[in-house]
């Protein structure tokens, strides 16, 4: 069974190889997923502390308002899951967004867990569902927003960050930025030795288990 997915980037681009970055990585493990990819507009710098929250948050509203009747469920590829608790009220399409999906997926991993992101602390939903398992943050050196992620002294502090959450105990590694499955931080951080939890592909596989339940409560109202 095939589903239409929309995916909402908070980053306003004109690169279509950084727009479609994580719809690329969901499809490549979950072929089912027919997704498209829009991002809001005048947003260049994302999402990276209040301020660019409250801009991007009535404007991830109103896409995804337009949008609800053509798909089948979703995405705002956002750590910061802006917008998806207000959406999952006033829409009739699960909608997933990336924080509370990585931070749900790192507990399968280690009781340690370590958070790379862009803020001065992590999203509150990290904080409320890893509790005590939250071991230690990392802001990567010369951070301010997800553009820097993209630079070769981006990716070098990204993976400086990784060795020193590893060398103070973390036993897995959990992104809080989309901006670092943007850099393709995962596959930089393959030979760090710890399980590494992909933003972009935490929201890809709750996706997936939404429709699932989703589907089945429908076959069950239809025994």
């Amino acid at each position: 069974m095939s589903y239409k997915i929309g995916l909402i980037r908070v980053l306003t681009t004109k690169k279509t190889e950084i727009l479609l970055s994580h719809q690329k990585i969901i499809q490549n493990n979950f072929p089912e997923f027919e997704i498209e990819t829009k991002c809001i507009q005048d947003q260049f710098e994302g999402i990276h502390d209040e301020k660019t929250l409250n801009i991007a948050f009535p404007k991830i509203v109103k896409l995804a308002k337009e949008w609800e009747k053509n798909i089948d469920g979703l995405i705002i590829s956002c750590a910061g899951d802006p917008a998806v608790e207000h959406l999952r009220k006033i829409l009739s399409v699960p909608v997933v967004g990336a924080g509370v999906s990585a931070a749900c997926m790192s507990l399968n991993f280690g009781k340690k867990v370590g958070i790379i992101g862009i803020e001065q602390y992590p999203p509150k939903s990290y904080e409320e569902i890893l509790k005590d398992r939250l071991f230690a943050y990392e802001l990567p050196e010369g951070v301010v927003t997800t553009n820097d992620l993209q630079t070769d002294q981006g990716r070098e502090s990204i993976t400086n960050s990784a060795k020193n959450l590893k060398s103070i105990g973390c036993d897995v590694i959990t992104f809080a930025c989309t901006g670092l499955s943007t850099t393709g931080a995962a596959t930089l951080l393959k030979d760090i030795g710890l399980p590494v939890v992909d933003a972009v592909m935490a929201e890809g596989a709750m996706m997936k288990f939404m429709l699932m339940e989703k589907n089945k409560k429908v076959v069950d109202r239809n025994v």
